[in-house]
């Protein structure tokens, strides 16, 4: 993860001294929603250490782009909402007692909210259409679920308290927009975020434990150009 991090900062400041070059020509508002899907050790729905037994849910963003013909920077916030489940987890509780015991599961969900900045590669608008590459590095704050296991017979056997974790994260997304006129347009967007929080756990045996949270997003929106296009 710190590797990606560098190569990101790296991009940042060479593309920097690029778009200095270049003539803005759109400052451009965009909303979407859509779903986020987890993967990796953040969907594993097995015990492991790094399992987050998490499922697809909700995400809405809102971006500001401000860029030329190639380049440009970009910055936005997002908020996801991943469901925990629950069934997969009591189905590894049933096969780990054995039978022993009837298992019950009650947990909330994950939440993501991300603030992100970086900057756009971007091919030239052909037929009112543009595509572009997105690359952030940012801060995220993500909320672990409150969690509570119990059995018929030996009670309550496992707790996790509803905790938030800061990091840093990373983004990387593709973009393609398409202008209804000069000021309206709609949006399709898919990117891949990253970010490793440290949750609290006062049951456990460290009192704390990091969880890799890697999640892909697609979603649709619409932007708005905040300036008349240059001629």
């Amino acid at each position: 993860m710190k590797k990606t991090f560098a190569i990101l900062a790296l991009l940042v400041v060479v593309t920097a001294t690029v778009q200095a070059q270049q003539k803005i020509r759109k400052s451009v508002f965009g909303a979407n929603a859509g779903v986020s899907v987890p993967y990796n050790e953040f969907a594993w729905h097995a015990f492991s250490p790094d399992a987050g037994f998490a499922s697809p849910g909700p995400i809405i963003e809102a971006e500001y782009l401000y860029y030329g013909k190639f380049f440009g920077f970009s910055s936005g916030i997002g908020y996801s909402s991943f469901f925990f489940n629950e069934n997969a987890y009591r189905a590894e509780y049933d096969r780990t007692l054995g039978g022993y015991g009837i298992n019950e599961v009650s947990a909330g969900n994950y939440q993501v909210l991300k603030v992100m900045a970086g900057f756009t590669l971007k091919i030239p608008e052909i037929d009112h259409t543009e595509v572009m590459f997105l690359f952030h590095l940012g801060y995220a704050l993500s909320v672990h679920p409150n969690l509570m296991v119990t059995n018929s017979e030996l009670g309550v056997i496992n707790t996790v308290d509803r905790t938030p974790g800061g990091s840093p994260m990373a983004n990387a997304g593709l973009k393609i927009n398409y202008w209804l006129n000069d000021r309206y347009g709609v949006s399709l967007n898919g990117s891949v975020t990253t970010t490793e929080p440290s949750f609290s756990d006062k049951t456990g045996p460290d009192g704390s434990f990091s969880m890799l949270m890697n999640y892909a997003s697609v979603s649709v929106g619409f932007i708005m150009n905040l300036k008349t296009p240059s001629l």
